[in-house]
């Protein structure tokens, strides 16, 4: 959020001081979201930023999506986790069939024949056989047809165990078993994004508020002053020691500081309702955590750069693309390799069984596509280039995590270093309100050096509170590049400069 006092209020050589840096613009997009007058109804509840964290972290739909997204690759990883075990299934079919049999049976009368008259032929005075008795054979021959058909028809129950077993897929179950661990490590590094970007999100709304909370403050404190600086200017008016021109000129200053005090509490209303929703609370939240800074630099750049390369959720994530693209070479890969399988089947019922099924059976076999419809070569380029990608984008980003780390440590120590030289600043600007102040109503300075003076401790005031928030704001987005948002707490816990709660 960045706060634009008055121009009558902040003088064109004060404007430029009084502007508050980049990290802001992220709290103005919170801001941006929720009406300018948002007020939320019911009861003030007062949140620690740890009980905040709690309580996004428990209540965001993010999170939950995340979470769900999370259990739903890691059950998929767990479904394939037997695919080199056997299939073992039962069947169980009752039906009605109708076959037709038919049996030639002229080699059968060829060889009866053959055998008749070879014992015909045997008998002892053989060529006296009667005509007859040769007669009679041959008719009898005669009668038996060339071919017998029938046909059968019956009802069978068949139940039957069968077995398949994989030996070997050419690489494609392993590799569709690494990419759904990587698919299940995608997930997971997706759920610590989730909850560094909320964390960051949360961040710039709690101290958001507080900073609001301190212009809020600031600004009744401005007001206040300018009104004792107006009541004095109206007693030098009425005993002609002053002029009406440098009375209206301190009370121009009085109303532009009431209009920046109404900016305030309106913009603080604002932070107050972004909280809340971020928070899914009810009524309105009070933060108890203020404003805090570090008089100590911190570890050095490199020691969060090498955090970032081994734990930043969104190298993690690219590394999980990068593995399940390279399970997709291995994949396209099998495609043009034999398939090995082992088969078994056993029938429950073979006494009432279809006469060409065995009663079990038992073997190996191998399988090759000679010709496909799917090109498989270029199936395998297309996935070597997707790993070719995977590869270049991990790369890449390992090096844009490091700049974003170094931007973000440089941001932090930048406004560390202006909340510590904005203390002296302030000790300074007090001690020139009070002379001036002092001056003023012994007739020794003019209107414009107290409005000077009174605008300058405002700014140093707003100051040091912006550069509190920048030093949070950036410190968040520090930790959060190079995988240790969970650190965030404890870095609130150390601190040892805080500015007052308003």
């Amino acid at each position: 959020m960045r706060f634009a006092p008055s121009p009558l209020l902040f003088p064109a050589r004060h404007r430029r001081r009084a502007r508050l840096s980049s990290p802001l613009g992220l709290l103005l997009l919170l801001l941006a979201a929720v009406p300018a007058q948002a007020q939320v109804p019911g009861p003030e509840r007062t949140y620690t930023f740890g009980a905040a964290q709690d309580r996004v972290m428990a209540t965001s739909s993010a999170m939950t999506a995340a979470r769900a997204g999370v259990d739903a690759s890691q059950s998929s990883a767990s479904a394939v986790s037997g695919l080199n075990l056997p299939v073992l299934s039962i069947d169980a079919q009752y039906f009605r069939y109708q076959k037709t049999l038919e049996v030639s049976l002229s080699a059968a009368r060829n060889l009866v024949e053959s055998s008749i008259n070879g014992f015909l032929a045997s008998l002892p005075g053989a060529p006296a056989v009667p005509p007859a008795l040769g007669g009679l054979v041959s008719g009898a021959l005669d009668r038996i047809p060339d071919s017998l058909s029938t046909t059968v028809r019956q009802n069978i129950w068949r139940p039957t165990l069968t077995l398949l077993w994989p030996i070997y897929t050419g690489g494609m179950s392993d590799a569709t078993q690494d990419a759904a661990q990587a698919g299940a490590r995608q997930a997971e590094a997706e759920l610590l994004s989730a909850a560094d970007a909320l964390g960051l999100q949360l961040v710039a709304a709690y101290f958001g508020q507080q900073l609001a909370a301190q212009v809020v403050s600031t600004s009744g404190q401005n007001l206040d002053r300018f009104a004792r600086h107006l009541d004095n200017a109206l007693k030098l008016e009425r005993q002609g020691m002053l002029s009406r021109a440098q009375r209206l000129q301190v009370e121009v200053a009085r109303n532009a500081a009431e209009r920046q005090l109404l900016r305030a509490r309106n913009e603080y209303q604002t932070a107050q309702a972004v909280l809340t929703r971020l928070l899914r609370e009810e009524g309105t939240v009070a933060p108890a955590t203020p404003l805090f800074a570090q008089s100590q630099p911190l570890a050095p750049v490199q020691t969060f750069i090498d955090e970032g390369r081994a734990n930043s959720p969104a190298l993690m994530r690219l590394a999980a693309l990068r593995d399940i693209s390279s399970s997709g070479v291995k994949a396209a890969r099998s495609l043009a390799l034999p398939r090995v399988y082992g088969f078994g089947s056993y029938n429950f019922n073979a006494d009432n069984a279809v006469l060409p099924d065995p009663d079990w059976i038992v073997g190996v076999g191998v399988h090759y596509t000679l010709f496909s419809n799917v090109d498989r070569q270029a199936t395998e380029s297309a996935a070597r280039a997707r790993e070719q990608q995977a590869e270049a984008a991990w790369s890449q980003a390992g090096d844009d995590v490091a700049t974003l780390i170094e931007r973000s440590w440089q941001g932090v120590e930048i406004a560390r270093q202006q909340f510590m030289l904005l203390a002296t600043n302030m000790t300074a600007a007090e001690e020139n309100v009070r002379v001036h102040d002092l001056g003023f109503r012994e007739g020794q300075a003019n209107a414009t050096e107290l409005i000077d003076a009174q605008v300058a401790l405002s700014v140093a005031r707003t100051q040091r509170a912006a550069a509190a928030y920048e030093y949070d704001l950036a410190l968040a987005q520090l930790l959060a590049a190079s995988g240790r948002m969970q650190e965030y707490a404890q870095h609130v816990a150390r601190a040892d400069q805080r500015m007052p709660l308003p």
